[in-house]
């Protein structure tokens, strides 16, 4: 039996499913895997404080529990990869005849040019103890209208006319999160690298992004140990960014 969803808690509404994990491992740890889903969040985020648009009952958007002790603090990135080669794996699935399934960095599941999941990892680290991760994941499903405060967004149903079962896609999630989860612990760290880089948004394409606020063109080459965006700027500079000082122009 897998560890992710071994225990499931369904709630019609609440502000943010991070939160009552970040809230409850305050208190004590609930069982590896716990998952908390939700109808509807009235506060829900994504990375960086962005807002997390979803209709009630139309989406997934759900948190869960992992204790990845096996991992080193300094390794903590590579959580960012397996979620996100987990929803790959999803969504290519219930789109097969789709080519243009990627990952932008560092984890956002993008159908094209727009983006149809979004994940949150909130991780706790005691001295040179990797203690926790509270990974929140929200995928557009069957929502079909967005408003102007949304980024890019489209759903399952926009791109194949399909109404999906919630719970099948959310079973579906979970197993393929848990195989790569799998992956992790085995120590398959080489696979997940080149995996990750081979999904990803724009690798090795010249395209325009806003760092550090100024315009400029640049090549994505790679990420590093601590998840970092490595950029190639025409005339062999590189640079390395975290995710406040770039932003991809879409």
């Amino acid at each position: 039996m897998g560890t992710i969803g071994n225990e499931i808690l369904q709630l019609k509404e609440i502000d943010s499913t991070n939160r009552f994990f970040m809230d409850w491992l305050t208190r004590e740890k609930p069982e590896e895997g716990t998952l908390l889903i939700t109808d509807f969040q009235t506060a829900g985020k994504g990375m960086d404080g962005a807002k997390w648009e979803s209709e009630f009952g139309q989406n997934l958007t759900f948190s869960f529990v992992l204790y990845p002790a096996f991992l080193a603090p300094d390794a903590q990135f590579y959580l960012n990869k397996t979620i996100s080669l987990g929803l790959t794996d999803l969504v290519q699935e219930l789109l097969p005849s789709r080519n243009d399934i990627r990952i932008k960095w560092p984890n956002d599941i993008y159908i094209g040019d727009h983006k149809v999941a979004g994940t949150l990892i909130q991780n706790g680290i005691k001295g040179n103890i990797f203690d926790f991760a509270v990974i929140g994941i929200g995928l557009n499903v069957n929502q079909v209208s967005f408003t102007g405060e949304s980024t890019n967004p489209v759903s399952l149903k926009m791109v194949s006319g399909y109404e999906y079962d919630l719970q099948e896609v959310l079973g579906n999630i979970l197993e393929k999160l848990q195989i790569r989860y799998d992956q992790l612990k085995s120590g398959q760290k080489q696979a997940i690298d080149a995996e990750y880089l081979a999904k990803f948004y724009r690798f090795k394409e010249m395209a325009g992004f806003i760092y550090k606020e100024k315009s400029i063109k640049a090549k994505i080459t790679g990420v590093n140990r601590y998840g970092q965006l490595i950029l190639e700027i025409p005339g062999d500079k590189i640079i390395e960014c975290d995710l406040k000082e770039i932003k991809f122009e879409i």
